[in-house]
C-alpha cells in the first residue's frame, strides 16, 4: 500500500513537473504564446456524470500542455452550490496537479440569493475570482449580477469572461474593449455564431466560445487546425503579442522598424482595405509591443483610445481638428 502511495505521489509530480517545463519552454518562444483549452461537454446533466467527464477532458487538457481550460456554462447541472463547494473542490485539484488555470462556470448559492457564475480556479488550485452573469436568460429563475464585467489579470496575459445570453449586448463587450483585455472566455449552452466573430474583430481580441468549439482570433476569423485530443475539446495556441497598427501616420517609422528588426518582426497581414497592419514577433523572446513602444508606435487600440480622447477634447472646447 505504501509502495502503491509513493508511485501515485511521483505521477503526480511527474505530470505537474512536464506541464510546468511546457510553460517555461513556451516563455522562449516568440512573442506571448498561450495553449487555450474550450471543454464542450455541453449545458446541465446529471451532476456526477458530467463532473467525471469534465475531469477526464482537465486530465486531457493537462497532459497536453494548457495553460487555461475552460468548461461550459453550468457544465454539471442546475443544483446551487457555495463557492467554494464540492464542485470547484474537484476542478481544483486538476488544476493544481496540471499547474493550469481553469474556469468553473457552476449555479453558485450565495448567502442571499443565486447566480449564474464562472468561478477561476488558478495554477495552484486556489480560487481567485468570480464572474456573475450580468443578462440571464428568460427563465434561469437566477438573480441578474449588479457586479458588471470582470477583468482578471493572470501570468499571461489578462482575460475577462462573458456568459452564453450576455452576447446579445455589446456595452459588455465594449467594456472589455476598454479595460484592454487580451481574451475573453464565453462559457455558454450554445454556439453563439457570427455576433461573436463580429465583436473580436471590432475589438481586436480573442475570443474563447465554449458552446460548439470554435476559437476566434483577433481579426474575427475562426482558428483553423484546432487540436483535439477528446471529441470535445478544442485546443489552440494564441499569440497575445500580435498586434495591429494602423497605417496613419506611422509607414516611415515602421519602414525602420523592419529593416532594424528584419528577420524577427514580420508584418503578418496587410489588412489594405482597413489600413491596417498586424505584425508579430518571429524570434525567441522577442515582443513586437516592447518594440513599438521602443519606436513610438501605437497600437490601433492605443491610437482609437487617444483619438477618441483628444477629438471629444477639441468638440468640447470647439476647436478644429
Amino acid at each position: 500500500m505504501v509502495r502503491k502511495s509513493l508511485y501515485l505521489v511521483l505521477l503526480m509530480l511527474a505530470v505537474s513537473c512536464e506541464s510546468l517545463a511546457s510553460q517555461i519552454d513556451r516563455d522562449k518562444l516568440p512573442g506571448r504564446q498561450v495553449r487555450i483549452s474550450a471543454i464542450c461537454i455541453g449545458f446541465g446533466g446529471d451532476h456526477d456524470k458530467k463532473l467525471a467527464l469534465a475531469v477526464e477532458n482537465l486530465h486531457a487538457a493537462g497532459k497536453n500542455g494548457v495553460d487555461i481550460a475552460c468548461l461550459p456554462e453550468e457544465f454539471a447541472g442546475t443544483s446551487a452550490e457555495p463557492i467554494p463547494g464540492p464542485t470547484t473542490a474537484a476542478i481544483a485539484e486538476l488544476a493544481k496537479q496540471y499547474n493550469m488555470y481553469v474556469i468553473c462556470p457552476i449555479r453558485e448559492q450565495a448567502p442571499d440569493a443565486q447566480y449564474n457564475t464562472a468561478v477561476l480556479i488558478d495554477r495552484k488550485g486556489q480560487i481567485i475570482g468570480y464572474y456573475r452573469k450580468v443578462f440571464v436568460f428568460w427563465g434561469e429563475g437566477l438573480q441578474c449580477s449588479t457586479e458588471g464585467v470582470k477583468v482578471f489579470d493572470l501570468d499571461f496575459g489578462r482575460i475577462s469572461i462573458l456568459t452564453c445570453f450576455d452576447a446579445n449586448f455589446p456595452e459588455l463587450w465594449r467594456q472589455c474593449y476598454d479595460e484592454d483585455v487580451d481574451v475573453i472566455f464565453w462559457p455558454s449552452a450554445y454556439g453563439g455564431g457570427i455576433v461573436l466573430n463580429g465583436y473580436a474583430m471590432i475589438h481586436n481580441y480573442y475570443i474563447v466560445p465554449v458552446g460548439w468549439g470554435n476559437i476566434i482570433d483577433i481579426t474575427g476569423r475562426d482558428l483553423q487546425d484546432l487540436q483535439q485530443p477528446t471529441a470535445a475539446q478544442f485546443i489552440a495556441t494564441i499569440d497575445l503579442d500580435r498586434t495591429i497598427i494602423h497605417k496613419d501616420f506611422n509607414k516611415d517609422k515602421l519602414d525602420t522598424l523592419l529593416k532594424d528588426y528584419r528577420d524577427r518582426i514580420v508584418v503578418e497581414e496587410d489588412c489594405k482595405m482597413e489600413g491596417w497592419w498586424r505584425l508579430k514577433s518571429v524570434a525567441p523572446g522577442l515582443r513586437v509591443r516592447n518594440v513599438l513602444a521602443k519606436y513610438k508606435i501605437e497600437t490601433l487600440s492605443q491610437y482609437r483610445r487617444r483619438s477618441r480622447t483628444e477629438i471629444n477634447q477639441a468638440r468640447k472646447s470647439n476647436k478644429r481638428i
